[in-house]
């Protein structure tokens, strides 16, 4: 019976909230800048009426006009053309500059009618060549290019259209 009277003791002195002291004298009331509702309007007659629109705080506009200036330059690269869904051969893939300049200038040699570009997508150099929309012919040239460059690959891209 003492048993269980220390273990009710002990769990009812365990289980006593806790209260908590804070050391810091430090608070900021942030309520002005949470924006004001209709219904908390009509219960506190302190605040000045105001609608949802003039409780929040304008913008600078900075971040804003360069947005407009990228949606701007969006619009120009589609009014000239659209994206399409094609293919393209690339012939090298590699960490060397010198190589994919060398294979793009062997390219443009070869096959001047596909237009051989080096990109660089880190860590690699990339050497493509012609734009096709249709599979069939991106594979019969494909082929005459894997006569001369073995390790060429007939890729699906995405790439500018533009009509003319």
């Amino acid at each position: 019976m003492r048993i269980n009277r220390l273990a009710i003791l002990i769990l009812l002195v365990g289980c006593k909230a806790a209260t908590l002291t804070s050391t810091s004298k430090y608070s900021e009331d942030l309520s002005i800048h949470r924006p004001v509702m209709m219904d908390e309007m009509k219960e506190d007659n302190r605040l000045e009426k105001k609608t949802l629109e003039e409780a929040y705080t304008p913008l600078t506009g900075h971040i804003k006009n360069e947005l407009d200036s990228i949606a701007r330059v969006a619009y120009a690269e589609n009014k000239a053309g659209k994206y399409v869904d094609g293919y393209v051969i690339q012939v090298y893939s590699g960490s060397s500059r010198e190589e994919a300049n060398n294979t793009r200038s062997r390219m443009y040699e070869l096959f001047p009618e596909l237009e051989p570009k080096v990109s660089y997508h880190q860590p690699n150099f990339r050497v493509k060549a012609g734009r096709f929309t249709d599979r069939l012919k991106a594979n019969r040239i494909h082929e005459q290019v894997k006569k001369d460059f073995p390790r060429a690959l007939l890729i699906p891209d995405r790439f500018l259209q533009k009509y003319e």
